[in-house]
């Protein structure tokens, strides 16, 4: 089966989505469709700790059954510091995020849905601040990418929530 690619209209609003994030501005809600986590991981390199997460998420997406859109963002400053960032798009066209920020042999993991509103929906990217107050639920969705990209490092990983 063919990967699915996200509409033009969904990717041309994923940046002010990212922006804004209007689905983490309150803290109980966040917590409704958001995980985020700590790793101690056994290189010091930052960047072969790095390559080693960026491997792990090519493994992930090409086993992935959820027939999400994954796009990693690999801005080369991001990388100099340390970030990584992917944007999943789901079948439905909700911007999940999960950010890695790597330095020495600590990296921090954050996985959250980013809006009540799929980017499908024209303007979506303005609506959604407006809807922050709505809970939703991700049904664990954002962990679960998280412990896939762990199992995929092939690494010993010290984790703390």
């Amino acid at each position: 089966m063919e990967k699915s690619k996200a509409s033009i209209i969904a990717r041309l609003q994923s940046g002010i989505q990212c922006t804004l994030r209007p689905g983490v501005w309150l803290p109980g809600i966040r917590n409704l469709h958001s995980h985020k986590e700590k790793w101690k991981l056994n290189n010091e390199s930052v960047n072969s700790n790095l390559e080693a997460v960026v491997k792990a998420l090519t493994e992930v997406i090409q086993e992935d059954k959820t027939r999400s859109y994954w796009l990693i963002n690999k801005k080369e400053v991001g990388l100099l510091e340390g970030f990584l960032q992917v944007f999943v798009y789901t079948r439905a066209e909700w911007l999940d995020i999960i950010e890695i920020k790597v330095s020495g042999k600590n990296a921090e993991v954050w996985s959250f849905s980013s809006g009540f509103l799929p980017l499908c929906v024209p303007f979506a990217c303005l609506l959604n601040p407006f809807l922050f107050w709505i809970p939703f639920h991700d049904m664990k969705l954002n962990k679960h990418r998280i412990n896939k990209i762990i199992s995929a490092l092939h690494i010993p990983v010290e984790r703390s929530y």
